[in-house]
């Protein structure tokens, strides 16, 4: 025979249980939004310096510079050298996007009135959208590729949300979605 729960066991689980749902959306918002994949069958240790290339599509030069310095800052941290492109072991290609995000809120309202009888009734009603604002989310978007022999050897593909549009921000931004982006690579 079941018996009915006490109250306190209930708030508790129901506690337990919210916390656990937070903590899981929490996790989902909180992902890092990237893709690495690494050619298992090449020898990275073989690997001793790099070249980068011009970004794909044009882009700012004091931003492609940033980023050119950010990358040769994390493949010499891995124990690369930069070298000119007929000396270099790999050639590093990447391509900087943005993308925004429309992040809207409606709020949904229903409205309704009835009227029942003995025998019957009538009922009316109606939903409506209000738009509660309007809210642009901006992203920078990072491809980075990594080529040896004309092979791609590493891609890693990421993005990260810009709260402010500024030069100084979208470089900070830049840096840790490099950082995150180049982190797996192996060292030698």
């Amino acid at each position: 025979m079941l018996m009915p729960q006490e109250p306190k066991n209930l708030c508790v689980r129901f506690k337990t249980t919210a916390l656990m749902l937070l903590a899981l959306a929490l996790c989902a918002c909180a992902s890092n939004n990237k893709e690495i994949s690494v050619d298992k069958n090449h020898n990275f240790s073989e690997i001793k310096t790099f070249y980068i290339q011009l970004p794909v599509n044009p882009i700012n030069e004091a931003l492609q510079n940033h980023l050119n310095y950010k990358i040769a800052q994390n493949l010499t941290a891995k124990g690369l050298e930069l070298a000119k492109e007929s000396d270099a072991d790999i050639t590093v290609g990447y391509l900087p996007t943005t993308l925004t995000k429309d992040d809207g809120a409606t709020l949904n309202l229903g409205l309704g009135t009835g009227s029942y009888g003995r025998s019957g009734g009538i009922s009316l009603g109606g939903i409506f959208s209000i738009p509660v604002g309007e809210q642009v989310s901006f992203y920078q978007v990072l491809d980075i590729n990594i080529m040896r022999d004309g092979h791609f050897i590493y891609s890693a593909s990421g993005s990260i949300e810009l709260e402010s549009k500024d030069t100084i921000s979208v470089q900070a931004k830049l840096d840790e979605l490099v950082d995150r982006l180049l982190l797996e690579y192996p060292t030698n």
